[in-house]
């Protein structure tokens, strides 16, 4: 297993500021910064070995703008308060407090759900997936029809059902279903009809052919992809999480809200129409031609859910660069993508090149390496909401029409 101990983060990394630069930034005192670190919730590092700390940057800037840190906003009580599984930065995503483009190096899908999952020397991945009964056969001829999206939400439940321990909601039993759920949806991403006894990515590997640069390329994506802090999605597995669901039932409700049409990942239906007429065209740069001539935008630059471009893109692009050099279908693909990039003047989202990675192993849009990747981060969340905090009960202001 790849090493996950947390690295030092210094000023250098751009990260973090030392006091002096903070209170400067706030045009404060330094001691008012430190009231500041307790009242307006300022993300403070205390140096290895020191007791000088420095200041989360991202924190100082929010402020300076006029907008509460993430701590210290309003949020839903007992949900959504604190988290200690991903900080999101400039510098890209930290999954407790390990970068995730290190982790992409080397780090399998399996590695980063250990980590999430705080599983310690637990390896929920031991063993094999739940099989379905017999029984299911009518019901996977059914689901025949449909999505492998819809399918997985569909047959989630028959998982759920033949896991004798799919109810035990200790920590173990809790990320075995989790292990579970991974492999599952896996297979259905690929249209396969049995779970992966592989890692992930090797799995992927031997069921599509697609070699091995590009097994490399699809292990990237779902490391990268594995969490996104209080992603909307992750905030509804989390209330399904916080009522005692099983794991099954939390990623059941994460997929259904990732579906939502004011979601950026909607645009996975853009993403694979804009793919095919650029695999399709004799010329590759026509496509993104076609879409300036008639001032439309580009799909799949312009988007980050960072405040900054996506570290995650320039990471995952630099790699395809270096993986696919002398691959023909990614040559016509770069051609495309730099022609856009030099007319934006954006770099492309990571969710377009990682939709090409998808395309190329032949899964599913909808069913897609992201979101295959998305349900570590799910189910790691599943349990500290479930684990950690209250049952949720809400209050409501009500403002409609007053009873006679």
């Amino acid at each position: 297993m790849t090493s996950t101990t947390p690295v030092p983060l210094g000023s250098s990394d751009g990260l973090y500021m030392t006091a002096e630069e903070a209170a400067s930034a706030l045009n404060v005192s330094v001691p008012t910064l430190y009231t500041y670190v307790s009242r307006k919730n300022i993300r403070a590092h205390k140096t290895r070995g020191s007791r000088v700390s420095r200041y989360l940057r991202s924190d100082i800037e929010q402020i300076r703008s006029g907008i509460a840190p993430a701590l210290a906003r309003d949020t839903a009580p007992g949900l959504t308060g604190s988290s200690a599984i991903t900080l999101m930065t400039e510098a890209g995503s930290f999954y407790r407090g390990v970068s995730a483009i290190d982790l992409a190096e080397k780090a399998t899908l399996e590695d980063v759900a250990r980590l999430l999952w705080d599983a310690g020397d637990f390896d929920p991945f031991e063993g094999l997936a739940t099989a379905l009964p017999p029984q299911s056969d009518a019901l996977l001829k059914a689901c025949a029809g449909y999505s492998a999206l819809d399918r997985a939400i569909m047959l989630l439940p028959a998982i759920e059902g033949a896991n004798p321990r799919a109810h035990d909601l200790g920590k173990h039993g809790f990320l075995r279903s989790g292990a579970d759920v991974l492999r599952w949806f896996a297979a259905w991403t690929l249209g396969q009809s049995s779970p992966a006894t592989l890692p992930l990515h090797r799995y992927i590997g031997a069921t599509t052919k697609c070699g091995p640069k590009l097994e490399d390329a699809v292990r990237r994506v779902l490391v990268l992809s594995a969490d996104q802090a209080l992603h909307p999605a992750t905030y509804v597995a989390r209330a399904a999480a916080s009522t005692g669901a099983t794991p099954y039932r939390c990623v059941i409700a994460g997929l259904s809200a990732a579906t939502g049409k004011r979601l950026p990942a909607v645009r996975v239906g853009a993403f694979s129409r804009f793919l095919a007429e650029i695999d399709n065209a004799l010329d590759t740069t026509e496509p993104v031609r076609i879409r300036v001539r008639e001032s439309e935008d580009i799909p799949g630059f312009g988007y980050s859910p960072f405040n900054a471009p996506d570290p995650r893109s320039a990471a995952l692009w630099a790699s395809l660069r270096v993986l696919l050099a002398t691959d023909r279908n990614f040559a016509r693909f770069e051609r495309a993508i730099d022609l856009a990039i030099d007319l934006t003047g954006q770099q492309p989202d990571f969710a377009l090149l990682a939709a090409y990675v998808n395309r190329r192993i032949g899964a599913e849009p909808d069913a897609n390496l992201v979101r295959l990747g998305r349900i570590a981060g799910w189910v790691a969340h599943a349990w500290e909401q479930q684990n950690e905090m209250p049952l949720v009960r809400w209050k409501v202001n009500y403002n409609g029409v007053l009873p006679a």
